[in-house]
């Protein structure tokens, strides 16, 4: 049976309580004044999203990816009732993804103890010692949208059947091409703005209406 439709989701802010996991590991590491002039550089245009990863990362270059993973499972808090919005999503025969242009480390772990189908973000590269050598860049800032796309033909879902939700300007370009597009606690007014609907909630499951409404689902 084909699936009923494809719900993805950003992490940060969304799916769990931090807002970037680049800036919660600069914080767990102590770089995060460091890194600042890396962050001003994009902005202004000077570098792309890719140097920008790798110059973020250069600067946890030799720690232990496990030091990391650590801090993470004690301390990593989802969106309350995320888990079961996942579940009920695919009682309803819908495909889950998360399209992250954070970490692996971070959306891995959530699509695991959610429950979620696909999980596409950036990857630290860690050498034979299970130190921090590099990183792999899938997701940047502006292609979430062909993450998405990529997801949906795999899967042979119409992108009209394709909802985005997210909280970022990132998640804009998901939105501009998913047939429903879903701004969950936005971050500003142009991404409430550049979305079909906007929730305020505390809770995951208040995302539910809105999807049932959309695919017509009593």
């Amino acid at each position: 049976m084909s699936p009923q439709g494809l719900i993805a989701f950003d992490l940060d802010g969304t799916l769990v309580r931090i807002w970037s996991a680049w800036s919660w590991i600069h914080r767990l590491l102590g770089t995060l004044e460091a890194a600042k002039p890396n962050a001003d550089r994009y902005y202004a245009g000077d570098i792309d999203y890719v140097r920008w990863a790798e110059l973020d990362v250069a600067l946890w270059h030799g720690i232990p990816i496990l030091e990391i993973e650590q801090a993470i499972d004690e301390e990593l808090v989802f969106i309350p009732n995320s888990a079961e919005l996942i579940r009920r999503l695919q009682n309803y025969g819908f495909k889950t993804a998360i399209i992250s242009s954070g970490l692996s480390v971070f959306a891995d772990r959530a699509k695991k103890q959610l429950g979620i189908d696909y999980s596409q973000a950036n990857k630290l590269v860690i050498d034979a010692e299970g130190r921090i050598s590099g990183v792999d860049v899938h997701v940047a800032f502006d292609n979430k949208h062909k993450v998405l796309k990529d997801i949906a033909k795999a899967e042979k879902i119409p992108l009209s059947d394709c909802v985005a939700i997210g909280d970022s300007r990132n998640d804009i370009p998901m939105f501009e091409i998913a047939g429903c597009s879903i701004a969950f606690n936005p971050t500003n007014a142009e991404v409430a703005a550049a979305a079909t609907t906007t929730i305020q909630s505390e809770s995951a499951l208040d995302l539910l209406l809105p999807l049932k409404k959309y695919f017509q689902i009593d």
